[in-house]
């Protein structure tokens, strides 16, 4: 709330004293370090699908180097053991308390292993490690959202309270942002979240799912600029936020946010408060 009020009142200033600058030296200017940022999706651990490896350090590392504020961390991908899935989600729950109020906790489960055993460990890490959300990866957990484990995955997310997180884009047709709109239906207390809003090729569909369903969000990584303007008029910068998936993408991704005619608002709005609300930050 501080850094809000903080925030607000430069915006104010700068544009009050320095009315010929545009849209783009006020992103610039907020960016340095003043403007509060949020990535809402990034990675920990061993990846066996995509052959990635990324560290606690590495994640800081790239946050400091970025001002970036808050991170929302998330296992990698390719475990297959319920035993590895602890593992995994316990490297980030120490992660989160070596860094309070600066890392968060994301569960990422193949929703194929038995269910009692994925329920159990999605409400651990809920209800004991305090994590905020959900993963589903199409792709990487070959399961559509509107598949039979899919639904029980998102079931998962409604019981808890939780947001769910779905992978669009690479991976069709399992990762099409189409497949999230009969059970975004289904399921309006669940807060959906598009990561990569369809990865370009898809950003057509990820419009539309948000526009049919307001519990609908979308994440703008690998993402380009001209798609994030039309979801920002089209929905909202409310349900819009900034993300980066990898420590080396953040640069990428914040330049593209400067490149964009919004207002100091929508601004601040996409880079934080969106995910504040959905994430109950």
């Amino acid at each position: 709330m501080v850094g809000s009020a903080i925030t607000t009142i430069c915006c104010v200033y700068y544009e009050q004293n320095y009315p010929a600058k545009s849209h783009k030296a006020i992103n610039q200017w907020l960016l340095r370090g003043i403007h509060m940022i949020i990535d809402v999706h990034t990675h920990l651990g061993v990846d066996r699908v995509f052959d990635e490896e990324r560290d606690e350090e590495n994640i800081l590392f790239q946050m400091d180097k970025n001002n970036v504020d808050v991170s929302i961390v998330q296992p990698m991908f390719g475990t297959i053991d319920i035993d590895s899935f602890k593992k995994s989600h316990d490297r980030i729950y120490k992660m989160t308390k070596d860094n309070t109020n600066k890392i968060f906790g994301m569960a990422s489960v193949n929703p194929h292993i038995k269910v009692s055993e994925y329920k159990a460990e999605v409400k651990r890490c809920v209800e004991e490690l305090g994590f905020v959300g959900l993963k589903l990866h199409p792709a990487a957990h070959a399961c559509s959202p509107d598949s039979k484990d899919g639904v029980m995955a998102v079931e998962t997310a409604a019981n808890l309270g939780i947001p769910l997180m779905v992978h669009t884009g690479l991976g069709i047709p399992a990762a099409l942002p189409a497949n999230i709109i009969l059970v975004a239906k289904r399921f309006p207390e669940v807060k959906f979240v598009l990561a990569h809003s369809g990865m370009m090729i898809g950003a057509g569909e990820a419009i539309i799912a948000a526009i049919e369903c307001p519990n609908v969000y979308l994440e703008t990584s690998w993402t380009i600029p001209n798609h994030i303007v039309n979801f920002i008029e089209k929905i909202g910068a409310e349900r819009v936020m900034f993300a980066s998936d990898l420590g080396l993408n953040i640069a990428a991704e914040l330049a593209k946010y400067r490149a964009l005619p919004i207002t100091s608002k929508q601004l601040d709005i996409c880079l934080s408060k969106t995910a504040e609300s959905v994430f109950k930050l």
